[in-house]
């Protein structure tokens, strides 16, 4: 499995993967180059499925919404949740809000291709709709934590993986009291949570760092790498 990073400034994360500048880095090889991508993904007729996670405060869905921008023929796989809606946020948009018990019939009825319970509630991918999303998108990005990522690659193993690393926990923390999403000990939790979670990222295909102010680079930065990745064959089954 590749472990890649991709930053124009380097860090050192005690947790983390080291990056430095310039294009990604491929353990033991010299910098991955990007060039222009096909018209036509290479996979039996389907989309390019893109695995995309990170830490709470670290610009995921900011990200991900330029990436839908920017890419030809890209789309977000709604996730379903237990949580409940933050102000503006509508059912459908960026996720499908279950109560938990809806969740908990959705799952033992077998609608889930992966489910965590991520901050205390469900998160989830549901099977019938990922199959359609993929066979009608060219690329299809979800974006579970790092539980859910793994039952997905443990399924569908040719599924591309990238983490978007915030430059420190510092940065993180100033980010999501910013945010103001969150009370003190909810905030600790997700301080905690990301310590885990940004451990995982050796695993991902390739990581990303969002610096503070360079949200442009680092969407120029992802979309290079999906647009490089579409050209090779893939083969998954749903």
């Amino acid at each position: 499995m590749r472990s890649e990073c991709t930053s124009r400034t380097r860090i050192s994360l005690s947790l983390a993967t080291r990056c430095t500048d310039g294009a990604a880095i491929r353990a033991g090889s010299s910098p991955a180059l990007y060039r222009g991508a096909s018209a036509v993904t290479g996979i039996d007729g389907k989309g390019l499925l893109v695995i995309i996670s990170a830490p709470s405060g670290a610009g995921k869905d900011v990200v991900i919404d330029e990436l839908v921008q920017k890419l030809d023929d890209a789309v977000v796989y709604v996730t379903a949740t237990s949580r409940k809606p933050r102000p503006g946020e509508a059912d459908g948009v960026r996720y499908y809000f279950y109560s938990p018990e809806k969740f908990r019939q959705e799952i033992e009825a077998g609608n889930f291709f992966e489910w965590s319970i991520v901050h205390g509630e469900f998160k989830g991918v549901r099977r019938d709709i990922l199959g359609d999303t993929l066979s009608s998108h060219r690329i299809v990005i979800v974006k579970p934590d790092p539980q859910g990522m793994r039952k997905i690659k443990s399924q569908l193993p040719e599924a591309l993986t990238i983490f978007i690393m915030p430059p420190s926990i510092e940065a993180l923390q100033r980010r999501l009291e910013h945010r103001g999403t969150e009370t003190p000990e909810q905030r600790a939790v997700r301080l905690r949570n990301a310590e885990i979670e940004m451990a995982a990222a050796p695993e991902y295909d390739y990581v990303v760092v969002n610096e503070d102010g360079k949200l442009d680079r680092t969407v120029d930065e992802i979309a290079k790498i999906i647009r490089e990745e579409t050209r090779k064959p893939r083969h998954y089954d749903l």
